[in-house]
């Protein structure tokens, strides 16, 4: 009898232990899933019961500052005390999350359009009156809720609510003109800095103190403000001014400190920028940090998450951490309806195949990707897919195959179309040009030629030297006869 009660002690025992375990693994990937700023929130103004409980919160902001030297949580607490404190911070985040204010505002919005909301949802509607502030995330996108609630309010002769909802707009009438005035001016704003990113053809220069003062307008909702300072941060990334793209990052981190700001998907993409910024300036470390940052959240812009963190991890020559990361996104490849990001996703994947030596198979993905979406590739991001394409062919020296797609698609005469603008480089005409000379369709005075004069009209933009410098290195091997000649030093 006393040998089963010994035993049936350590069954229960060794069960209690192995469930904590779990509750413990299970709070520590929700924990090490917290975003920096999210545990800011958190300690900026917890009210916790028991120091216990401020104990994990601390350890969970000290883990968070130091990923790669991560303590484990104190299995001795009471488990109770983890499933509380996560029950605490979900219901914390939520409340403060803009994107769920923003989804509330959408459902009110289609239960008036179709006479379908609650006495209980005008209810709460009305006393959101008296605490929603000007400068809250979405509040143009509440004011035109308003808007259509007093319509549905006047149509039925419903007079109880509606001197608080005219006067709610009445009150804050010129402020939303204002917000409305703004964000046209930011909708023109956005088609020049986009013009001037894709095709370079347009300038933006003269967009930025506006968006700078739009941005640091505390007046202004937190919507307007996120807008501003994004295409702020394409404005200086177009122009190269990476100083002053870390300075303005560094001011909307601090803003962002503030929860009003606050949701995951803001979050990610804030991390997604501020990784492009230290990439640019050469901080590749913290490139990367922030770049892992980004891909915890998976929405729309995911995959270019993605694409931004292999770029990074490719240039700290991490190329199995970037296989990696591009063959676990290929689920989502397969979901996205943006072929700018899955051309784009396609092209680095391509380029990633080979730096782990896959050259084979980068030649036969990017193959069948072509003929599946040759339409959409000529849609969406044509010079980037068909240079990472014939750099396998090239690598492969099927000299002859380059020829053939190239003249297939007259993607040479496509590519002209791009000379002289800052982002591109005539790469598929150099290919082009080098396979015509291995296959002796071209002789070696006429191609040196042509690639010493191509060298010359690209160095009139100081941006490309690097670029050209990368190029004249990968078609090297093939043509040292030509290279050796001094004409190709850059």
């Amino acid at each position: 009898m006393a040998y089963i009660v010994i035993y049936l002690s350590k069954y229960y025992l060794a069960q209690k232990t192995y469930s904590m375990r779990a509750q413990l693994e299970s709070f520590t990937n929700f924990a090490h899933a917290l975003y920096p700023h999210e545990i800011h929130y958190l300690l900026a103004d917890n009210h916790l019961q028991g120091e216990d409980s401020l104990r994990i919160l601390q350890l969970i902001h000290y883990n968070s500052q130091n990923p790669a030297n991560r303590l484990p949580f104190d299995p001795s607490i009471d488990k109770r005390k983890y499933s509380n404190l996560k029950k605490w911070i979900q219901q914390k985040l939520e409340r403060l999350d803009v994107d769920r204010f923003f989804a509330w505002i959408k459902d009110l919005e289609q239960k008036i359009m179709t006479d379908a909301i609650s006495a209980d949802e005008e209810k709460a509607l009305i006393q959101y009156l008296n605490k929603v502030n000007p400068n809250q995330y979405y509040f143009p996108q509440f004011y035109e809720l308003v808007q259509n609630f007093r319509d549905f309010l006047i149509i039925r002769i419903r007079m109880i609510y509606y001197t608080q909802v005219s006067n709610f707009l009445e009150k804050h009438q010129q402020l939303y003109k204002r917000i409305v005035a703004t964000n046209n001016k930011l909708n023109n704003a956005s088609f020049d800095i986009i013009q001037q990113y894709s095709s370079s053809t347009q300038e933006s220069e003269q967009w930025i103190k506006f968006l700078a003062k739009t941005f640091r307008n505390e007046q202004l909702d937190g919507y307007t403000r996120y807008r501003a300072v994004v295409r702020l941060l394409y404005v200086y990334y177009n122009y190269r001014r990476f100083d002053d793209m870390k300075a303005i990052t560094d001011e909307l981190d601090r803003v962002l400190k503030s929860p009003h700001f606050y949701s995951k998907r803001i979050l990610a993409n804030f991390y997604a920028n501020r990784a492009m910024m230290h990439q640019k300036r050469g901080e590749l470390e913290k490139a990367a940090e922030y770049g892992y940052l980004s891909v915890r959240q998976k929405n729309s812009d995911y995959l270019f998450y993605v694409n931004n963190l292999c770029g990074i991890l490719l240039k700290q020559q991490k190329y199995k951490d970037a296989l990696k990361l591009m063959q676990n996104a290929i689920i989502e490849l397969k979901k996205t309806n943006s072929f700018y990001n899955r051309v784009g996703f396609v092209s680095l994947y391509l380029r990633t195949l080979m730096l782990n030596g896959k050259v084979e198979q980068a030649e036969s993905y990017g193959e069948t990707f072509s003929h599946t979406y040759r339409k959409e590739i000529f849609e969406h991001r044509w010079h980037t897919f068909y240079t990472a394409y014939l750099q396998t062919l090239l690598a492969q020296h099927k000299y002859k195959k380059i020829l053939t797609t190239i003249r297939r698609s007259h993607l040479v005469d496509k590519e002209r179309e791009f000379l002289g603008k800052a982002r591109y480089l005539p790469t598929i005409q150099w290919y082009y040009w080098v396979s015509s000379y291995l296959e002796t369709e071209a002789n070696l005075p006429d191609t040196r030629e042509r690639l010493v004069q191509s060298i010359t009209e690209m160095k009139r933009n100081k941006h490309k030297e690097k670029k050209i410098r990368e190029l004249i290195g990968e078609v090297k091997p093939h043509i040292p006869d030509i290279i050796a000649n001094k004409e190709f030093s850059v």
